[in-house]
């Protein structure tokens, strides 16, 4: 049992040492030394939300990794991606439209995906509001019901344990990634199984400012709970210990973010979804400063592994009879080789048209969570 004064003490001290560590990854974000730049209109990519940009665009990637990385450049526009998924480049596994190129361990790179600016997002999964078409957007208009294809992914290291890495640092930063909800010239809402970065088998990743999201208004999505959709995976278990998210704002997903280990992010936004956060399994913790999940089923599944710091936890639950109806806030699955907890400092629990109800937060094992404020 936690006190009350050293629970706040603790939390305190939590979240410094999170501000600390996230001011001096500020500074040391791999674009300070990428020199060379990639403006995709350059290859021939349009951005005018009507030609097909998929093959200019991989050609500026590629062009970035030959010279040694570099910074990928996306004027303001909606840049259409309209390609299949590639299996493999080289024999090497890769399954998504776009891919970043591989590297090894003694050749390591970094590509940087910069655009101009990032599309708003509006928070309110209550509201039918149409997704903001301003800023730097990559649309994918392909539909498939196969979840493990992404518009962005990562090639696979062809060996296995350390051999299976890329080497190719990818780093997204005012961008905005969105994936269809209608076939092409047609209005109908179908289900789509597409998602949305797959950074699976990169050794490490930094993203800041990103948006990944449907293209229609989040509350008239069908039902994503069958497709297995994901926004966002990060690198798996025995990853070289570099995740770094600054801001990132995601909805209308089955789930919203995968992780593992390694996973330090300063401000999660996620909306809409079937499973907010899914923490994999991992040999080592992570940390969110502020988690704000807003209309979805499970916040937060927690799979075996280290824990989970998280300073803020900001939740919405929205009870009306709707496809992301509040089920749980934290649902613990698995066993686990030891006894994993997800610690939170502030938690903020809301029901939707109703206000501050704490006794509304639920979880399947409270003994595993500890809530600082309450000193407990």
């Amino acid at each position: 049992m936690i006190n009350l004064k050293n629970g706040i003490l603790f939390f305190l001290a939590i979240t410094l040492v999170l501000c600390l560590a996230m001011i001096y990854s500020q500074k040391n974000r791999p674009e300070d030394g990428a020199e060379a730049y990639f403006n995709v209109k350059k290859f021939g990519a349009k951005g005018d939300n009507r030609t097909d940009d998929t093959q200019f665009i991989q050609s500026a990637i590629n062009a970035a990794a030959e010279k040694g990385g570099g910074v990928v450049y996306f004027p303001a526009g909606v840049y259409n991606i309209s390609g299949p998924v590639i299996d493999s480049v080289g024999h090497q596994q890769c399954g998504s439209q776009l891919y970043v190129p591989f590297s090894d361990l003694k050749h390591p790179i970094t590509v940087t995906f910069r655009g101009e600016s990032a599309p708003e997002f509006e928070l309110q999964g209550l509201i039918k509001t149409i997704p903001s078409m301003n800023g730097a957007i990559l649309l994918s208009t392909l539909i498939t019901n196969d979840s493990t294809s992404f518009v962005v992914g990562m090639v696979r290291g062809s060996g296995k344990g350390w051999s299976q890495w890329n080497y190719s640092t990818p780093y997204f930063y005012n961008l905005g990634i969105r994936t269809s909800t209608t076939q092409p010239g047609d209005t109908i809402q179908v289900k789509n199984a597409l998602g949305g970065i797959n950074l699976r088998f990169a050794s490490k990743c930094y993203l800041d400012n990103i948006l990944i999201t449907k293209q229609s208004p989040l509350g008239s999505i069908p039902d994503p709970t069958l497709t297995g959709s994901t926004a966002l995976v990060t690198p798996k278990v025995d990853n070289h210990a570099q995740i770094d998210i600054g801001l990132i704002r995601i909805g209308g997903y089955d789930y919203g973010i995968k992780f593992s280990e390694h996973f330090v992010a300063q401000d999660v936004q996620i909306v809409c979804c079937n499973v907010g956060v899914l923490s994999e399994f991992s040999h080592h913790s992570s940390s969110i400063q502020t988690l704000e999940i807003e209309c979805c089923r499970y916040p937060i599944v927690f799979n075996p592994g280290h824990n989970l710091m998280i300073a803020n936890y900001n939740t919405e639950h929205l009870m009306d009879n709707v496809w992301y109806r509040f089920v749980q806030d934290i649902t613990f699955t698995g066993k686990s080789y030891f006894a994993a907890k997800v610690v939170i400092g502030l938690c903020n629990p809301v029901v939707s048209n109703v206000g501050y109800d704490f006794t509304h937060f639920k979880t399947n094992d409270p003994a595993r969570v500890v809530l600082l404020e309450l000193g407990k």
